[in-house]
């Protein structure tokens, strides 16, 4: 029963971020839904040996738990074991990316987070991640151009921060999302609505 429940909780989610690439990349507009879910599943190009994997993850909480305490040092440290026990675990670029940025690191968080995306092909919740502490520094460094870029890659891989970022800054994406949520709200209420495109042209 468990079994089936997990199956059920990442079919669900991956619907959401199935959801997500056919609103922000409009290369799957007309896209089949199967098709556009199978561009967002977990699919790494390196399979990390369970009983190793289980261990980097437990380095990387421990890391974690020490960045919450201030221990900025001790969480760099573990990161680093991780990094010297499997190098190519881009998940852990990500969290010591995250160190570099809370001691001031720009540079090297950058080289942290072009190394996840280089490594993170087929994970959309690293990816995700990446671009879009990318993005924030790109921003604080005054390169616009990358930084959008970056939170319209962040949101297609769905985080949030992203998804917001890039709706906020694209006129015609929130229009669409408004009207999204209308037909989403009136077809749970049963009335008929009509979609995005033929809303636009009736303006």
């Amino acid at each position: 029963m468990s079994h089936l429940l997990e199956l059920k909780d990442n079919a669900a989610k991956l619907n959401d971020d199935a959801v997500l690439e056919l609103m922000f990349n409009p290369d799957a507009q007309g896209v089949p839904f199967d098709s556009v879910a199978q561009t967002v599943q977990h699919n790494p190009l390196k399979e990390i040996d369970p009983s190793i994997l289980m261990e980097l993850k437990s380095l990387e909480t421990q890391a974690v738990e020490l960045a919450e305490k201030d221990d900025l040092e001790g969480a760099l440290m573990l990161l680093n074991q991780c990094i010297e026990k499997e190098p190519e675990y881009a998940s852990v670029y990500n969290n010591r990316a995250q160190i570099f940025r809370l001691q001031n690191d720009n540079e090297s968080a950058l080289q942290d987070l072009d190394k996840v995306i280089q490594l993170g092909a087929g994970q959309p919740k690293v990816l995700r991640q990446a671009y879009t502490q990318r993005a924030i520094i790109k921003r604080q460094q005054g390169d616009m151009k990358g930084a959008n870029q970056d939170f319209e890659l962040g949101a297609k891989y769905g985080n949030p921060l992203a998804r917001n970022y890039t709706v906020n800054e694209n006129p015609y994406a929130k229009m669409c999302n408004q009207i999204m949520v209308e037909v989403m709200s009136r077809e749970t209420m049963g009335i008929p609505s009509d979609t995005c495109n033929s809303s636009q042209q009736r303006q």
